[in-house]
């Protein structure tokens, strides 16, 4: 039994709700609960705002059954609730009429959700035979759909990450009361509503630009602090804010059907903050908050979670097995136990949403013994499903390559380049001088030692849902959009057609401009860092007022495929996506003076080559010539594919021209 104000509530029984918190349509929703006889309780009620999932709902008030006995000082009421449709919830609050006629309702609230397919347990999750794969025997589920191939030209396409909360709200459904989550349009660090229809909805635009994979925050329910999805209490069903099941398969089919792939953000290290350890005030090896009667915790899904001994403690403090960020629940994945159920829990997604590959979040926060295991058996198990290219992608925020090559022996398909990144945004410098960009695109970052999958088959960015904005680097630096222009445009020629494989985030084409921030917690008396200010919504949101970009000025068109930043990407995304050569060819530096750099990228088995010029300085360069060099063959008129700020490149026999304002950017064929 639980007690906040005038009321008690039956908490502990798990066939009953708040215990179980998601019910199948089949199942009654019962609630227990008690109302001090202090004040005098005629009848017990319970307030219910339902929803069906489908934008309907209804406020609710049902009248409970007079127990016939009390407990402790309590009058014991019980309610079961109206049967609710799959896909939909409701939220309630505890309420009684008190012997003068009079209402009462708690504040408190709980929600409660319905859906029949999202596994409670994994002995739901059949795992069966599929075969022999190198002398493995190779278990899972049995997909209940067709499975797609997965490309096999990952490094051509341009990829792009969508946090799924912030990108695009529904045009027909509003799910937002459907969640644990709050929802909150003037909070940033509240959910704003984006949902997975919206992406679908939104599939054309990104086509559009250009995108050929699309990698998407985690779907798991989350705890009420999870707007972004990392705070996951339930590892077998899609958030109902975000959407179903099945609005996640229709979304990857018509991915698929655009030939753009999908890759699924997840989540191995943790779950949400559930557990009181010793250390504040928990007994011995911990105890669910749940059970000593929080109420802005739950009891976390599958049931195999429930127990904790399978998480670290406070006394962990190790990179990989202290609590993420001093509170997240880390998994003991030393175990074969843990190791099994996360396994699983990967295969189920694999099966039911034929996704094309795994981002995974905290990689370096997990041991290799996991990661060994892990990532062989999830590339078998795809394989044997028909997807022999299956990507798997590691999240590793080490500073330096040293770090990040320590994980080589998890054979990841690519890890997320932080190194690189750094290298790039350190090279800044007052913004007039942009080395590391030049650097980066002619391939002299690749560190000497190698990568198991290649330097060059790592994801390399710009900015993400963790970092500041570039435009906001650069308008921090120039403090003129113009000029910030400029430079965004020629960091983007470097990383669209660079040497790995290149990586956006939602609003980089929309030139948003946030940047990591600081806010007062009143509790703590402390400052502490967030990131709500790069996760903009891509939407119109008026409600909510941002510190920066281009969602704080009057106007904002959102989804603007006339932008001349969205329209550059769709350019270089082209190119990239035309020209093998630049996955494929030799970089080459013909010719370096000062600010001023010639690259050529070539291949013996390639008819054409590219010539790229770039002018990496604050100063523009005018009819620059520089001898042609004999050991490359003949250069023929250039065939202009792509330039910045007006350059040219020019060739009259023996002699290459270059015209090449600050920050210009030219590729040719020739």
């Amino acid at each position: 039994m639980r007690y906040f104000d005038e009321y008690c509530e039956v908490h502990l029984d798990p066939d009953i709700a708040p215990y179980n918190w998601v019910f199948r349509t089949k199942e009654k929703i019962r609630i227990r609960f008690g109302v001090h006889l202090s004040k005098h309780p005629d009848l017990g009620q319970v307030v219910c705002e339902l929803n069906d999932g489908q934008g309907y709902s209804d406020l609710d008030r049902i009248i409970a059954k007079t127990e016939g006995l009390t407990e402790n000082g309590f009058q014991m009421f019980s309610v079961t609730l109206p049967p609710l449709g799959n896909g939909g919830g409701c939220k309630y609050r505890l309420g009684y009429i008190d012997i003068n006629g009079k209402e009462h309702t708690s504040k408190r609230s709980q929600i409660l959700l319905v859906c029949d397919e999202a596994p409670r347990s994994l002995t739901e999750i059949s795992s069966v035979f599929l075969g022999l794969l190198n002398n493995h025997h190779v278990y899972g589920p049995q997909p209940s759909i067709s499975m797609t191939p997965s490309p096999q030209d990952w490094s051509s396409r341009l990829f792009y990450s969508i946090l799924i909360d912030r990108f695009a709200r529904s045009k027909h459904i509003v799910r937002s009361p459907l969640s644990l989550v709050k929802y909150d349009l003037s909070c940033p660090h509240s959910s704003h509503g984006g949902t997975i229809k919206g992406i679908t909805e939104h599939l054309e635009y990104l086509k559009y630009l250009g995108v050929g994979v699309i990698i998407i925050s985690p779907i798991y329910v989350n705890a009420p602090d999870g707007y972004h999805g990392y705070h996951p209490i339930h590892l077998l069903m899609v958030d109902p804010r975000l959407g179903t099941l099945q609005c996640l398969r229709q979304m990857v089919k018509k991915a698929h059907e655009l030939n753009i792939a999908v890759i699924l953000d997840v989540v191995n290290n943790h779950i949400a903050d559930s557990i009181n350890w010793p250390e504040y005030g928990g007994p011995p090896g911990g105890e669910f908050k749940y059970i000593q009667g929080d109420e802005l915790t739950v009891m976390p899904f599958p049931v195999e979670a429930r127990n904790t001994s399978l998480f670290h403690g406070p006394e962990y403090t190790d990179m990989v097995n202290q609590r993420l960020f001093g509170f997240l629940e880390d998994w003991r994945t030393e175990t074969n136990y843990v190791r099994e159920l996360l396994l699983q829990h990967l295969k189920y997604w694999i099966a039911e949403t034929d996704i094309d590959g795994f981002r995974y979040d905290a990689a370096r926060h997990i041991g290799l013994d996991f990661w060994q295991p892990c990532v062989e058996e999830i590339s078998r198990y795809a394989h044997i499903l028909g997807k022999k290219e299956f990507v798997q992608i590691a999240e590793h925020a080490g500073s330096t390559h040293e770090q990040v090559l320590e994980y080589n022996p998890a054979k990841f398909s690519g890890l997320i380049d932080y190194p690189t990144y750094y290298d790039v945004k350190q090279s800044f410098g007052d913004g007039n001088w942009l080395s590391g960009l030049t650097d980066y695109f002619c391939g002299f970052l690749q560190p000497s030692h190698s990568y198991y999958a290649g330097w060059q088959n790592n994801i390399m960015f710009l900015e993400n849902q963790d970092t500041n904005r570039v435009f906001h680097e650069f308008l921090n630096r120039t403090h003129s959009r113009d000029q910030a222009r400029i430079r965004l445009h020629f960091a983007l020629a470097c990383l669209i057609l660079g040497p790995q494989i290149p990586f956006i985030y939602q609003g980089t084409e929309q030139e948003f401009d946030g940047a990591l921030g600081l806010f007062h917690d009143e509790e703590k008396s402390s400052y502490i860092g967030h990131d709500c200010y790069v996760r903009e919504d891509m939407f119109d949101n008026p409600s909510c007022t941002w510190k920066f970009g281009v969602i704080n000025r009057k106007t904002f068109q959102p989804y603007n495929r006339n932008h001349p930043t969205f329209l550059l990407i769709q350019k270089l995304a082209h190119i990239r996506w035309q020209y093998k050569l630049i996955v494929n060819g030799t970089r080459t530096l013909l010719y370096e003076n000062h600010s001023v750099l010639c690259l050529l990228i070539h291949h013996p088995l390639e008819k054409y080559r590219l010539l790229a010029a770039m002018n990496m300085g604050s100063r523009d360069i005018y009819n620059h010539s520089f001898k042609a060099p004999d050991d490359h063959g003949d250069f023929p008129e250039p065939n202009i594919l792509f330039g910045t700020s007006g350059g040219s490149i020019q060739i009259v026999p023996g002699e290459i021209s270059l015209q090449l304002p600050a920050f210009a950017f030219v590729l040719a064929q020739v």
